[in-house]
């Protein structure tokens, strides 16, 4: 189906590292589970896949071999690992439909990517946000987003983060920031 929207709904890093064992799901899976992150967001791509919005996967895949970007560097590749479990994106959350950004080497998902390339070849305006973690990667790049002039909005049923802590401090921040969306409408 076209996209006659210029609204995108951007899933940062449904990838099995963060949904599956290892450390990062370990990270994570307490908000993971407690608030169904998983399922809600399921549930909040079906009516914008149905209208013909545009879904965009954000992973963030390392290349042990060349690693580009800090964050490869510091974990020596050992995690978002090119080719491997641990980069792919979760099987229920993507269809052949969605668009998945390539080159990404940090946490603000526009750095070294095509994410911008694949927002205005849509001719996206807003972007709508979900992903792990709330704090770091999906914050960084709404920042991002908001000093490109993108509408950027946060759909916080569908994040999850390290603890309370940092969903506090970042609720503080984004009553300031960002508009909230429960639902794209």
């Amino acid at each position: 189906m076209k996209n006659n929207s210029t609204k995108a709904l951007v899933l940062i890093e449904f990838q099995k590292q963060w949904t599956e064992k290892g450390r990062l799901h370990l990270l994570i899976k307490k908000h993971l589970n407690s608030r169904n992150v998983l399922n809600k967001t399921l549930e909040a791509v079906q009516e914008p896949r149905k209208r013909g919005l545009k879904i965009i996967h954000d992973p963030l895949i390392i290349d042990p071999q060349k690693k580009k970007g800090w964050y490869s560097r510091i974990t020596f590749g050992k995690f978002f690992t090119k080719d491997s479990w641990k980069s792919e994106i979760i099987p229920e959350m993507i269809n052949n439909e969605d668009a998945i950004v390539k080159g990404r080497t940090s946490f603000d998902a526009f750095k070294d990517s095509n994410l911008d390339e694949i927002l205005r070849e849509n001719g996206i305006k807003t972007i709508f946000r979900c992903g792990f973690t709330t704090d770091q990667c999906v914050l960084k790049t709404l920042r991002s987003a908001r000093k490109r002039k993108y509408g950027a909005y946060l759909n916080r049923e569908c994040t999850a983060t390290f603890n309370s802590f940092f969903r506090k401090k970042l609720r503080k921040e984004q009553k300031q920031q960002f508009r909230y969306l429960t639902t794209i409408r």
